[in-house]
């Protein structure tokens, strides 16, 4: 492998939300209902073969990879900043703060601009391409998929008394923090829209109800036009 110096320049950075180009998300206030697009994070679509109460050896190692336990059906994990959310038995959402400079450059690895394609497998070439956190899972080992899908989602968060209301114009899911509380995640229909919604505040520390919600770029812009137009309402 030939290394050669960065050939990325510039301050235009490649990883970036679908919705920077312009939504134009309105201001609105914590104390009724915020819509925020959450910018760019790694997403990875993790696959893991596992017992059906998802034990097993490869699960303890992904787990020690991942630093944050996989949560089982229906719920998340998290710490604060990372994310676990269940999709389905064996299936998981991973959403991780961006581990690349803003150029999208590995700072502890090597550059993919920088590599002499003429000395290169492409094998090797293709995994260089891979964000850290994919890279740490496949060198965990096991019978497992992961799989990058970043620049498939827009992420945004919906914050604040009003948000369980704003999203049940939409949502059939019992929103009720006594069925769908902080810590619960799902595979939704929001507004004709596929995607997942996860309860990621902290109720007992006093926070507000927020919302994440996963959802496909191509339909990110509808459904923040209709988000926008379901919290009208609340932000009088």
């Amino acid at each position: 492998m030939t290394r050669r110096g960065r050939a990325v320049t510039g301050e235009v950075s490649l990883r970036r939300s679908p919705l920077v180009a312009g939504a134009g998300l309105p201001a609105g206030t914590p104390a009724t209902v915020l819509l925020r697009d959450v910018g760019w994070t790694t997403l990875v679509d993790l696959r893991l073969a596992t017992a059906q109460d998802g034990s097993g050896a490869d699960t303890a190692a992904v787990e020690s990879a991942l630093g944050l336990r996989l949560p089982a059906a229906g719920r998340l994990s998290s710490d604060g900043e990372r994310l676990a959310v269940w999709l389905g038995p064996g299936w998981w959402l991973l959403d991780w703060p961006d581990e690349l400079d803003r150029r999208g450059v590995d700072p502890g690895g090597v550059d993919p601009g920088g590599v002499d394609p003429g000395g290169v497998d492409p094998g090797k070439a293709e995994q260089a391409l891979d964000p850290p956190l994919v890279r740490r899972l496949r060198a965990a080992g096991g019978r497992l998929s992961a799989v990058e899908v970043s620049a498939g989602f827009a992420v945004l968060e919906v914050t604040g008394p009003h948000a369980p209301a704003v999203l049940a114009h939409g949502c059939s899911i019992d929103l009720h923090p006594r069925v769908f509380g902080p810590g619960r995640a799902a595979r939704t229909m929001l507004a004709k829209a596929q995607v997942v919604l996860a309860h990621t505040d902290d109720a007992a520390r006093g926070e507000a109800p927020t919302y994440r919600i996963w959802v496909r770029s191509s339909f990110a812009r509808y459904l923040v036009a209709w988000l926008l137009d379901a919290a009208t309402e609340y932000l009088a």
